[in-house]
């Protein structure tokens, strides 16, 4: 029988967990210690699996590859993943522990405030996640075949702010492999979180790095402006707003933001993946470039380092629950006069099961019309 998690409890032979740290659909994050010979301690996260996911092998498949994805990407604006375990009944996956908190707390702590993000530290922000996005991006195989990682997930709350004023971009959940061993996504099911989704992959397109460069444009502008860039009363309001790419100028929100890193935001969320950058590396590069045309005073991993240590101490951080990230029912969304995505024709009974796993995983988003909450 499955011991159940409680601080103190030691997995694995050699990992104790301390507390719970956050929470989220598929998995809570506990704050662990791993004790090494000689007195070595050293703090690290411990993802655990929910219990009632960790007996369907569907679901234990997906926290598999994640960890596989995670340890396969090298890069200092990723979060590494040590070491993966099952122990009495339950699955961990450990990472580094990141002292830090991120962009979604970080943006409504500046709006609390009721001052703005300086886009400066938002442009550094930027480089950070790009150059993450581009090790992912830019993964060759063992015999150098092209074999990149689409996150499918880039938001706020999976961008992390470390109190060394680095950046760090987290949960590979849900990102697409072309070598993994099986593809999770079910017929008429996009992955996601729906204010982030590409037009592309709302109009039933293949998930690709430059769906993650949109997902990181929609960041960037929410991050500058205070609010998401893609909202509305209803889950539709925003599925319509996503297919027509609406997207709001940016300068006459914020003036003070030069037009050459506006442009570049403007050009990242271009309706057309063709309009965009060639790659995440040369957006990265390009918002490189506008910040070196500006004379600052301080460096910027140090202003951001006291930033995030401000706004650690003014949000509570103990088990907050992130928002989850989305397993999207396109059809659900649709009022019947609009084309869908049709799933193969199933068994009534069978479709119910198949969406009433779907719950268990993720955030479903309610049927048409529903008020967002």
């Amino acid at each position: 029988m499955a011991e159940e998690p409680r601080p103190g409890l030691i997995v694995g032979g050699r990992y104790e967990l301390l507390e719970v740290a956050g929470r989220g659909g598929m998995a809570d994050v506990w704050h662990g210690r791993v004790r090494g010979d000689s007195g070595f301690v050293r703090d690290v996260a411990i993802k655990q699996m929910h219990a009632n996911l960790a007996i369907q092998p569907q679901y234990v498949a997906m926290f598999v590859e994640e960890a596989r994805v995670g340890s396969l990407l090298q890069s200092p604006n990723i979060s590494e993943v040590h070491d993966f375990v099952h122990d009495r009944g339950h699955y961990y996956m450990v990472l580094e522990w990141i002292e830090g908190v991120d962009l979604g707390s970080w943006i409504k702590w500046h709006v609390a405030r009721g001052e703005p993000t300086r886009w400066e530290l938002i442009a550094a922000v930027a480089v950070g996640v790009l150059r993450g996005l581009a090790a992912a991006h830019e993964r060759v195989g063992p015999d150098g075949t092209q074999l990149p990682i689409v996150h499918r997930d880039v938001s706020p709350h999976n961008v992390l702010l470390t109190t060394r004023g680095i950046v760090k971009l987290i949960d590979f959940g849900l990102a697409f492999a072309p070598d993994r061993p099986q593809e999770t996504t079910e017929p008429g099911i996009v992955k996601g979180k729906m204010s982030y989704l590409a037009p592309e992959i709302v109009n039933g397109g293949r998930p690709t790095p430059a769906s993650d460069q949109f997902a990181c444009g929609s960041l960037l502008w929410e991050a500058l402006v205070g609010r998401k860039l893609f909202d509305g009363e209803t889950d539709y309001e925003v599925y319509c707003r996503l297919r027509d790419c609406l997207v709001q100028p940016l300068r006459p929100l914020r003036p003070d933001v030069p037009p050459a890193f506006a442009q570049i935001i403007q050009r990242a969320l271009a309706s057309d993946a063709d309009g965009r950058f060639p790659s995440t590396r040369e957006m990265a590069r390009q918002i490189g470039t506008a910040l070196k045309k500006v004379q600052l005073r301080k460096d910027l991993h140090t202003v951001l380092s006291r930033s995030v240590f401000e706004a650690r101490s003014a949000v509570d951080l103990t088990g907050r629950d992130g928002e989850t990230s989305d397993v999207t029912p396109l059809a659900e969304l649709l009022p019947e006069e609009t084309p869908r995505l049709e799933p193969p024709r199933i068994g009534e009974g069978a479709a119910a099961q198949a969406l009433e796993r779907l719950r268990g995983l993720r955030h479903y988003l309610p049927f048409f019309g529903k008020k967002r909450g």
